[in-house]
This record gives C-alpha cells, structure tokens and sequence, in this order.
C-alpha cells in the first residue's frame, strides 16, 4: 500500500471499506473489533497527511513537526502490520494474487532503482538543512516526496503498483522478488555492456536478484523489524549464485610430471633438429670453463687421473670444432655417468664441478653464441625454458617420485611399524634431512626452502593435534593397551566417557596427518609449477554479477553496521 499523500491514504481506506461491505455478514461479525480498529488507523493517517498541509499552508510549525511524527508513526506501524501481513487484513483491501504481487514488485523496484539518484540527492540537502537549522535556530523543513524521486515515479505508475498488500508468505516472497527484478534492470544494463558473455550476466543477474529477494523476505519474516537484517540477508542470497560458481570454478593447478617431460623433449627435440652449433668463441669459453674446474694446482691433476683425462680429451674436441647444442648435452650426461659417478670421492666432486660449468654455460648463453641459424634468440629462449623445466621434475623427484621419492620413504617406513602411528613424524625428518644437507638443498628457491621448514617445523595447531595423537590406539602399543582397558571400564560402569581419550587421539591423529599431507601436496604443486600458484579469482561475469547487486542494493537503503563484511566477502568471491 502507497502511503506518501493524504489521497492513497484515504483511497486505501476507502478500498478496504469496500472490500470490508463485500464480506458476509458471518465474517463481518467475527472481526468487528480488527476491522474497525485497522480502518481506523488509514483515517488517522490520511488525517494526519491532510493536517500536514493545512499547517504548512498557514506557517504553523510546531503543528507541523506534531503532525509528522504522528504520521512517521503511523506509517512506521503499517509497515510492521504490512511486513507481517497479518491475514485478516486482506479482508479488508481487497483480493489479490501472485501475478499482481510480482508484476507490482517489478515495478516497485523499477521506480526505486530510477530514482535512486534524485532521492540521494534529496537525502543530501535535507541533511545540510539540518545542519543549517541548528547553527542558525531555523526551522527549515525537510524536502518530502521530490519530483523524479522513487516515491513520485511510483505515484505516476498508477494501477501498476497494487495498493493491496501480499495476502500469503508466498505473495510477500513473489513481491519482494519482483522488486529485487525491477531493481536489477539499470545495474543489470550496465554490467552487460562491454561483458564478454553479456547473456551469462543477464542470467547470473536475475538468480542474483531472486536469491536477494529470496533472502531478504527470509530475514524479514523472522525480523519483520529489523532493515539490517534484511539488508544482509538480501546480500547474502544475492551473492550465493558468484558464490557457487566460483566454488565450481577449477583452481589453477600444476602441471603433471608427464606434461613436464613432455615440453621438455619437445623443447629439446626443438633445439636438437635446428643444427645449431656454438660459436668457436662460446666453444673456446666452454673449454676453458671445464678445465678451471681443477684448479690452479697442477698435482690435482694428475691425482685424479682419470677426470684429467675426460677434461683434456673434451676442451680438446671443443676447440677443435665447435659442438651443436645437442653435443653439448650429449658431453654433461657422459660426464655425469663417467666422471661425476666415480667411486673415487674427489674424482666424483670434480665431475661435478665439470658438469656444473656446462650448465652455468648453457643458462648464460646468447643468441650471438649460436652459429648455423636464422631463429637463435628463439632457440635460446626455448632451450632455458626446457632446462628450467627439467630442474623442476628433477626437485620434484626428490620428494614425489613413487618409490624412491621422501614423502613415499615416510609413508612406507611408518607402513612398516606395525601401527602406521607416525607418518607425520616420518615425512619431517625426511623433510629435514634434505632441508639440512647443503648438497641436497642445492638448487631450491627461497619460496621452496621455506616451505620446506614449515613442513619439518609444523604449525601451532598440528603440533597441537600432534601431541594429542599420541592417545591415538593407532599410535603404538601403549596407548592400545590404554584403550583396552578404557574400554573394559566403559563396559564395566556403562559409562562411554572413558573412551574419550582414545577417541580424542584417533580424531586428533588424522587431523595432524590430514594436514600435513595437504602441505606436502601443494609443495608439490610449487615444485611442478617453479612458483606459488595464482589464487583462484572471480571471472569477469562473477564480477559483473556482483556489481551490479552491490548497486542494487545501494538504491534500497544504505550500508549499515557489520555488513561491509559480507560485502568484501562478495568481492572477494568467498
């Protein structure tokens, strides 16, 4: 029911005296005293309203704010009864059903939407007159009703806005819906231009407004009072719909150790069928890096006879004719298999150092190192990025290989205890024990360093769950001999607390290795991918979506108290 002039006042009072005469006579009978008693509060305000303009016509103020808070009042109490939708009300105003109710919404939140902008500019200036009337002791009075406003545009849509209240839950849901609809079509609009896919957010859009309206009636139902509530709640219902696409949205995920080893060979068959050769200088440099790798001593030569004489035979074929890039790779794997897996201790360090040399030389090559080729800045780039790609599955490997990787050692060495109590536990100190090693450790990056100890050193809560665990039956031999017996006092008293501790353990130990296993995965996935993966964002349509609720939601009321909370929550797309 309208309720801005005298005229719907008195037009619904008149409406609902019908509506009342067309009732039987039983009926009339049986509600004398709610008939009487509603009909009266439509007078009194259409009394009020009329009174209203006859004191602002002769400049009697104090009548005038009398009047108003009387109005303010009795608006403020048919929007309660109008919330509850008390039903013999409808006996009163009229029939109506859920077409009227929706269409009446849709065009509701059609006026409100439009005249959002005048009535926030209304807003403004009443509150500067406020401001005005108490530093200079006027009584300026606040601007009601503008032109262009939503309550104006509702009064000129006439017969298209239903005077007569929802009837039934399933009215005021149908209503409340059709405003959210109304409301949605200017953000709406304007989320759809420029969109990539402008019929995703059409459709995104209308489920937004019909989980606000939803939402909102939902709040409004349990707190007919309170614009707080379903204020929130209209944002929540809004949002579930972004909300549950971006939870079906698929995480940026790693790459497998097969796709890993598949743009590698093709990044090294790629290089390999080019032909390209070294240049006689970056050959001559290559030369002269492994042959650094003795030293400056002559006796370390010949104590290491055998990596002196790979070294010689190798500088001298280099300087002799330049070797492809793939003769180059061909020259470390013989050096890996031959000189650095000596048995000899000092023998395998030079190896080493040889084969690093040719690695150092390779990342640092230019295109001007390349002879024999017309795409040797191409060929450079794609032969680092195969390289980098190769020394992630070989850091991968380490931990993840399926027999002989750490994280598999662990889960098979606390397989092997006889109780599998100590996966956790065994997974750190493999952990640690690369961590430890500077030769193993060789080659991580500072992200995968630090990951790393946070894995060996826990977090406060698995630590927690840890020491917990350790009443876990699962755990050893000593606390499933505890459980026996906590089990025969159970059975003995009837009491089941007794197995609380066993219980505690066990839930304590799968949490302690539920987590810990979930950080072994995404060190995984930051060893396959060479970086922390990007977190997952909403999509250009989700962002759209909740724009254009956010404004919708800013035409009905402003924002209040706690809900920017569930704001950025939206826009975060949690």
């Amino acid at each position: 029911m309208a309720d801005g002039t005298s005229e719907q006042y008195m037009k619904a009072s008149r409406g609902a005296l019908k509506a009342g005469g067309q009732q039987s006579s039983q009926e009339a009978q049986e509600l004398p005293a709610e008939r009487k008693a509603y009909l009266l509060e439509l007078q009194r305000l259409a009394i009020a309203a009329a009174k209203k303009r006859t004191a602002e016509a002769e400049g009697g103020s104090h009548q005038t704010k009398t009047n108003t808070a009387e109005q303010a009042r009795l608006r403020a109490e048919l929007r309660r009864r109008k919330a509850r939708s008390v039903p013999d009300e409808s006996k009163f105003l009229g029939r109506t059903n859920m077409v009227e109710q929706g269409m009446s919404g849709v065009n509701e939140g059609i006026a409100n939407i439009a005249g959002f902008p005048v009535d926030a500019m209304t807003g403004a200036i009443n509150i500067g007159m406020q401001g005005v009337n108490k530093v200079a002791g006027t009584d300026i009075q606040p601007i009601e009703n503008p032109i262009g406003g939503s309550e104006s545009l509702r009064s000129l849509m006439g017969h298209a806005i239903s005077d007569t209240p929802p009837q039934t839950t399933a009215q005021r849901f149908g209503r409340r819906i059709g405003q959210e609809l109304g409301a949605s079509v200017v953000p709406g609009g304007v989320a759809m231009r420029g969109a990539q896919a402008p019929a995703r957010v059409a459709a995104g859009t209308a489920a937004s407004a019909t989980g606000a309206g939803l939402g909102g009636q939902s709040a409004r139902e349990i707190a007919p009072e309170s614009d707080t509530a379903d204020f929130i709640g209209s944002l929540v219902g809004g949002g579930l719909p972004s909300m549950a696409a971006h939870r079906m949205q698929a995480k940026p995920t790693a790459p497998s150790m097969a796709q890993l080893q598949r743009e590698v060979d093709a990044g090294y068959d790629a290089v390999r069928n080019s032909n390209a050769t070294l240049s006689p200088q970056s050959s001559e440099a290559l030369a002269a890096s492994i042959e650094n790798t003795f030293g400056t001593r002559a006796a370390t030569k010949r104590l290491n006879p055998k990596a002196a004489i790979a070294a010689d035979e190798l500088s001298a074929d280099l300087r002799q004719r330049p070797p492809t890039i793939a003769e180059v790779d061909e020259i470390r794997r013989w050096i890996g298999e031959n000189v650095a897996g000596s048995k000899e201790t000092s023998e395998a360090r030079i190896g080493m150092n040889m084969k690093g040399a040719i690695d150092s030389h390779l990342d640092g090559l230019q295109p001007s190192d390349l002879h024999g080729t017309n795409r040797a800045r191409e060929l450079v780039d794609t032969l680092k990025e195969a390289r980098a790609k190769a020394a992630r599955m070989h850091r991968a490997k380490v931990f993840e290989a399926k027999d002989t990787g750490a994280f598999e050692k662990a889960r098979r060495r606390a397989a092997t205890t006889g109780t599998g109590g100590n996966e956790v536990n065994a997974i750190r100190q493999n952990v640690r024990r690369i961590l430890e090693n500077p030769k193993l450790r060789k080659g991580y990056s500072d992200t995968e360093l630090q990951t790393m100890r946070d894995i060996a050193d826990g977090t406060k809560s698995q630590n927690a769950m840890r020491m917990l665990s350790r009443l876990a039956p699962s755990s050893g031999a000593l606390p499933m001999t505890g459980m026996v017996g906590t089990a025969g006092a159970a059975t003995a008293t009837g009491n089941p607390l007794f197995l609380a501790p066993s219980l505690i353990g066990e839930g304590a130990k799968y949490i302690a290795e539920r987590s810990t296993r979930q950080q072994v995965d995404n060190f995984g996935e930051l060893l396959r991918n060479g970086k922390p993966l990007p977190k997952k964002e909403m999509s250009d349509t989700q962002r759209r979506i909740v724009s254009a609720l956010l404004a919708r939601q800013a035409a009905g009321q402003p924002m209040q108290g706690g809900t920017k909370q569930v704001v950025d929550a939206l826009m975060a797309g949690r």
